[in-house]
C-alpha cells in the first residue's frame, strides 16, 4: 500500500479511493492507506488538543475539507469514552500505544449492545458505515492511546447521541 508524506497527500488519496463510492471495502482500502502513512515520520502530530467527550479523551483536526471530509488526531485514555455515534461512516487507526474499541448495535427493546470488542495496536484499524452502525465506545488500555480517524463529515460541528447501556437511555448533544 501506497504511504503519503502528508496529510494533504492522504486526504487527496482517500478522496481519490472514495470517489468511486463508500462501502465496507473502500473503507478498508482506505485504512490501509491511512496505516501506511501514520507510520510515516512527521505524519502525525499532536500540537492543540482539546477535550473531548466530557472526559479525559482529547482530540485535534488535521484537516477539514470543504465537502466535510476530516481527519482527525485523537487521544483516549484507560477512562473508557460514553458510548456514542458520529453521524458519519469512519475509519480509525492506532498511532501509538494499545486501544480498546467496542462496536455496539442497537439491540432489542432499545438498548445497544457490544456487537464485536477489539484491541488494536499500531498500524491497526477498524471502519464503520453511516448510521446506525457507528456506534462505538474506546479507551487506551495500560496507558494512553492515539488514533488517526477519518470522518464524511465535519462530526465536530454536529450533534451525536450517547447512549446508556444499562438504562436505554439515549442523550443528544454536542461533541464535548
Amino acid at each position: 500500500m501506497q504511504r503519503t508524506a502528508s496529510v494533504a497527500e492522504f486526504m487527496s488519496e482517500a478522496r481519490s479511493v472514495l470517489s468511486r463510492g463508500v462501502s465496507k471495502e473502500k473503507l478498508e482500502e482506505v485504512g490501509r492507506l491511512l496505516a501506511a502513512s501514520s507510520g510515516v515520520p512527521g505524519f502525525v502530530g499532536e500540537s492543540g488538543m482539546r477535550e473531548l467527550h466530557g472526559g479525559a479523551a482529547s482530540f485535534t483536526i488535521l484537516q477539514t475539507d470543504d465537502d466535510g471530509l476530516t481527519l482527525m488526531l485523537a487521544r483516549f485514555t484507560p477512562t473508557e469514552t460514553p458510548v456514542h455515534d458520529h453521524n458519519s461512516w469512519g475509519v480509525a487507526c492506532v498511532v501509538q500505544g494499545l486501544d480498546r474499541y467496542k462496536h455496539w448495535r442497537m439491540g432489542e427493546g432499545g438498548h445497544v449492545e457490544v456487537l464485536y470488542e477489539k484491541d488494536m495496536a499500531p498500524g491497526e484499524f477498524v471502519t464503520w458505515l453511516d448510521p446506525p452502525q457507528d456506534i462505538h465506545s474506546q479507551q487506551g488500555v495500560g496507558g494512553d492511546a492515539l488514533e488517526l480517524v477519518l470522518f464524511g463529515k465535519k462530526v465536530m460541528n454536529m450533534h451525536r447521541r450517547y447512549y446508556d447501556p444499562v438504562t436505554g437511555e439515549v442523550r443528544t448533544g454536542p461533541p464535548q
